[in-house]
């Protein structure tokens, strides 16, 4: 499996302001930018003690969640995703679902017959860990890249928790819990081995690395200040 660093930082409005102007003028905007951003939906499993909150929440170095992905509430592209985190270095594991085998996999307890090969793995482990639904996150991002190389830089708002349900994951009109506080924006620096010295320059600011997932705060049900440091 490939793996990436990630790196969070939460930022207030002003330090938003300013770096988006810097990554802007260089890195190029994503394809799936539409008017400027995009919507991306999560459904999270967990089991029913929390363990994938907790393992989070604890601050374990190495903790695993599986999440179920689609962006602008439309079913033409839907992924089970299987995300390992060691530190900084993430690395996924992904398959491609159709709205069927969504609902399937939401149902409890699912039947693992007739899986596509490249599902059977995720869905068999989901099934063996007693997973469920736990909640939905749903958040707006901007995404810049930098052409030629892995890294690209993001800028996530309005993130919201939402209920655990196939209507919930679609209905782009349904309005959420808000995890954090309508001025912060979540800044995310993915990338390889290595992060350019140009991607550091452009991306500095006063601001701690966030160690919180927005599943993490969308379960807990958190409410981050503006610009929150460690």
């Amino acid at each position: 499996m490939p793996s990436r660093r990630e790196e969070k930082y939460i930022l207030d409005y002003r330090l938003y302001s300013i770096v988006k102007n810097r990554v802007s003028l260089t890195l190029r905007p994503d394809t799936n930018n539409t008017n400027g951003m995009y919507t991306v939906t999560s459904l999270y499993f967990d089991d029913p003690y929390k363990t994938a909150y907790y393992e989070k929440a604890d601050g374990l170095s190495i903790h695993t969640k599986f999440r179920i992905r689609s962006y602008d509430c439309l079913d033409s592209l839907i992924r089970l995703e299987k995300k390992t985190k060691r530190g900084l270095i993430t690395t996924k594991e992904s398959a491609v679902i159709t709205r069927e085998e969504l609902t399937r996999l939401t149902d409890a307890p699912f039947s693992l017959e007739n899986l596509s090969e490249k599902l059977f793995p995720l869905a068999a482990e989901i099934k063996s860990k007693g997973l469920m639904p736990a909640v939905t996150v749903r958040y707006q991002r901007e995404a810049f890249f930098l052409e030629g190389t892995g890294v690209r830089v993001t800028f996530d708002t309005r993130v919201e928790s939402l209920p655990a349900d196939i209507n919930s994951f679609f209905d782009a009109g349904l309005v959420g819990i808000p995890a954090i506080h309508p001025l912060s924006i979540i800044m995310e620096i993915k990338y390889n081995d290595k992060l350019p010295n140009l991607i550091r320059r452009l991306c500095s600011v006063d601001a701690s690395i966030l160690s919180v997932s927005k599943y993490a705060l969308c379960t807990a049900d958190m409410k981050l200040p503006i610009g929150i440091h460690d």
